[in-house]
């Protein structure tokens, strides 16, 4: 796209949304910010923060970086659970991860600042398995590159898991119906370390919420 069209779309992008807000819905969030899930997520285009609730803003605080790693961001994550101490650590890979996907085939190519970045991937790079076809091994491994993630916040927060100030999820949302439950579901993979579905169910604010909450999207892709 020219960017001329992009910024008119810019423009015209933010005009809307101006019309649809009035200074009542500012007014709650002009002064500071209250959000109740600290959110490492892929850079990726297609990963959108609306796929997990519709208007985000005062909600989730947002970290981004290629791969969705804690510890290429540590100090904008320790800001959301130690200073916004938010109750949740949401965790999103994505499936066809272009991150994972360039270490998987090798990445020589590119840019130190990008190799260095990838770097952190991998002590869990030998979790591929040969006998799979490439697309399904990197969709195991992006799933276990959410666990890598998540066993990383487990160990840093520890002390606030075990007292009940805050739960790390994984997820992975699945725009390829990997998981068959649907295009653009987000799925639960992993709760403070616990990957068995039933584990999950069991887990306090997981028991809380069922009441209201028909269905849980829990799953592990397994080939």
């Amino acid at each position: 796209m020219e960017v001329d069209k992009i910024i008119q779309e810019i423009v015209e992008g933010n005009n809307e949304f101006v019309k649809n807000h009035d200074s009542e819905y500012f007014a709650s969030h002009s002064s500071h910010q209250n959000p109740y899930i600290t959110l490492v997520s892929c850079a990726d285009s297609r990963v959108p923060t609306n796929a997990i609730m519709p208007d985000t803003i005062n909600k989730i605080f947002e970290i981004e970086n290629i791969g969705n790693q804690i510890l290429t961001c540590e100090g904008s994550v320790d800001y959301g659970i130690l200073h916004l101490k938010t109750p949740v650590l949401l965790i999103m890979g994505h499936s066809d991860c272009g991150a994972i996907k360039a270490y998987m085939k090798g990445f020589s190519k590119e840019s130190s600042s990008i190799k260095a970045e990838l770097d952190f991937l991998f002590p869990f790079l030998n979790s591929k398995q040969t006998n799979l076809s490439f697309e399904n091994q990197l969709s195991l491994v992006i799933q276990h590159n959410i666990d890598y993630q998540v066993n990383i916040a487990c160990k840093k927060f520890k002390e606030l898991i075990t007292n009940n100030k805050l739960t790390v999820i994984g997820s992975y949302y699945d725009f390829k119906n990997e998981f068959n439950f649907g295009y653009g579901r987000l799925i639960f993979t992993n709760v403070n370390k616990m990957k068995n579905k039933e584990q999950i169910l069991n887990e306090t604010s997981f028991l809380k919420a069922g009441k209201s909450i028909k269905n849980f999207y829990i799953s592990r892709l397994v080939y």
